[in-house]
C-alpha cells in the first residue's frame, strides 16, 4: 500500500485530559444553583440505571444531564462557560505529555482529529487551544431564540456510532481513500475497541481496567503519559 496521508485520532476524555469534561462542566453550571441538585442527581442516575438495563440509549443519559444544568439558556452564555472550562482544561487538565505526543505528529506532517463523545461546546474550544481545525464528536441544538434544546443535536458519538461519525466525516473529504491512508487511533476506552480495531495502529494511553485486557489480544501498544 502506498501511504499518500497519514491521520492520527485522539479520544479527549482520559485520553488527552486526566479526567472526563462532561461531567465536570455540567456540575460547574449548576454549582451556585443547590435546588438543582438533588433533581440532577436523581434524573441522572435513573437515565444511568436504565441505560445500564438496556432499557434506553446512552444518549439519554446525556440529555437528562442537560436538562437540569444547561438546557434554555442562551448559545452566548454557554459559549462564555465553555471557554473558562477550556481555558482551565488545557491549562492544568491534560496529561502532562498530551502536547508533546500532538506536537510529535504534528511536526511529521500528520492530520490530527479529536473524535469525542463529549458535546461540540466543550470539544471545539479545547480543540483550538490546542491549534486542532479538525473535530468530531456529540452536537448539541438550539431552537430559533437561541437557547439549548433538551435533545442533542446529532448522534451520541460513542462506540460503534463514533466509528460510524468518524468514516463520515472522512468521506467528506474527495481526496480521502481508506486504502492508501494510516490512521493511528489514541484511547483510554474499550468503547473505542472497533475504531482501534479499524485503525492501522492502535494504542491504548492509560488504558482502562476494561481496555488492558484486551491490549494483548489485540496487539495494541500501550503508553502511559504521566
Amino acid at each position: 500500500m502506498v501511504v499518500k496521508q497519514r491521520i492520527v485520532i485522539f479520544d479527549l476524555d482520559e485520553t488527552l485530559t486526566q479526567k472526563g469534561t462532561w461531567g465536570r462542566f455540567v456540575v460547574r453550571a449548576i454549582r451556585n444553583k443547590p435546588l438543582k441538585w438533588l433533581p440532577f442527581f436523581l434524573d441522572t442516575v435513573f437515565s444511568q440505571v436504565k441505560y445500564m438495563l438496556r432499557l434506553g440509549p446512552r444518549e439519554h443519559v446525556k440529555e437528562s444531564m442537560m436538562r437540569w444544568t444547561l438546557s434554555g439558556r442562551s448559545c452566548e452564555e454557554l459559549e462564555a462557560m465553555a471557554e473558562t472550562f477550556a481555558e482551565l482544561e488545557v491549562g492544568v487538565g491534560l496529561r502532562p505529555l498530551a502536547r508533546s505526543i500532538i506536537e510529535q505528529h504534528r511536526a511529521a506532517g500528520d492530520r490530527i482529529i479529536i473524535a469525542s463523545a463529549a458535546v461540540d461546546l466543550i470539544v471545539d474550544p479545547i480543540a483550538r487551544r490546542l491549534n486542532i481545525d479538525e473535530v468530531v464528536c456529540t452536537q448539541m441544538a438550539y431552537c430559533a431564540e437561541g437557547r439549548l434544546r433538551k435533545k442533542l443535536g446529532s448522534m451520541n458519538c460513542y462506540g460503534c456510532g463514533k466509528l460510524n461519525m468518524i468514516k463520515a466525516y472522512l468521506a467528506q473529504d474527495p481526496d480521502y481513500c481508506r486504502d492508501s491512508v494510516h490512521i493511528t487511533m489514541y484511547s483510554d476506552s474499550r468503547s473505542d475497541l472497533d475504531i482501534m480495531c479499524w485503525a492501522d495502529v492502535g494504542i491504548a494511553v492509560h488504558p482502562s481496567p476494561r481496555l488492558a485486557k484486551c491490549t494483548e489480544e489485540y496487539g495494541f501498544e500501550v503508553q502511559m503519559w504521566d
